[in-house]
């Protein structure tokens, strides 16, 4: 389903406006993947997923998006490309993607609304871990967000869901996020834990916290998977610290 929220306004706004930002965004990178963009995905309305968007308040226009996957009943998106340690197994997770950014003067704004709109969500969910993937640059974003390599630091995986491209693969645990920013005295820690922004509105989204999740890890990978699948064998830092 498409949950609509926003750090500017509420407004309602078709799929089409979403589905045009993606195009266009992963189309200036991956051509081929920003065609097939043109048209909704099927975890846009698939059960245990969700879809945020930032509109602007003056007009209403789609500044950013970004859809999660839960591993309430199915693997993640990331676990088709990357066979996670031991460490991950039973844990309940949600992985952030087709993040996209309108380029404008507050498009930093916008990228830090999702992501507390993401955390405020796990929260909500009783998530053990918020995943994330990213290419180069991207990457770097997640990484001064304070989320840590699944394996070790700074390695990229090929993901099928981007054509191969090969992206870091990190987490945050979502219950710590607040301590572990304090800690490093990270910039968007009063944003992310103090302000209050109403408008930052989650209530839409199914609840799935109260839910019997699968956490399936995938012991058998499609066909069309396997040449890419790759595997971690530990983590770089224990879950927990």
């Amino acid at each position: 389903m498409y949950q609509f929220l926003t750090a500017f306004s509420c407004h309602f706004h078709t799929a089409r406006d979403i589905i045009q930002l993606r195009a266009a965004s992963y189309g200036k990178h991956l051509p081929e993947l920003g065609a097939k963009l043109r048209e909704p995905e099927a975890a846009d309305f698939a059960y245990g997923c969700e879809v945020f968007v930032a509109t602007s308040k003056l007009d209403g226009s789609v500044l950013g998006t970004l859809r999660t996957h839960s591993n309430v009943m199915e693997p993640l998106p990331l676990q088709m490309s990357l066979r996670l340690s031991a460490d991950f197994h039973g844990q309940r997770m949600v992985e952030s993607t087709r993040l996209c950014i309108k380029g404008t003067a507050g498009s930093s704004l916008v990228r830090a609304a999702l992501f507390k709109a993401f955390h405020r969500y796990c929260l909500a969910q009783k998530v053990d871990l918020m995943m994330a993937t990213g290419r180069r640059p991207v990457d770097r974003i997640y990484e001064s967000l304070l989320f840590t390599d699944v394996g070790q630091t700074g390695a990229f995986y090929p993901m099928t869901f981007t054509g191969g491209v090969p992206h870091r693969v990190m987490y945050l645990a979502p219950e710590r996020a607040r301590e572990i920013y304090v800690a490093a005295q990270q910039p968007h820690t009063d944003f992310f834990f103090e302000q209050i922004h109403p408008d930052i509105d989650i209530s839409g989204a199914k609840d799935l916290s109260d839910k019997l999740w699968m956490c399936p890890d995938p012991q058998v990978i499609p066909p069309a998977h396997r040449s890419h699948v790759a595997t971690v064998a530990g983590t770089a830092n224990s879950l927990s610290q």
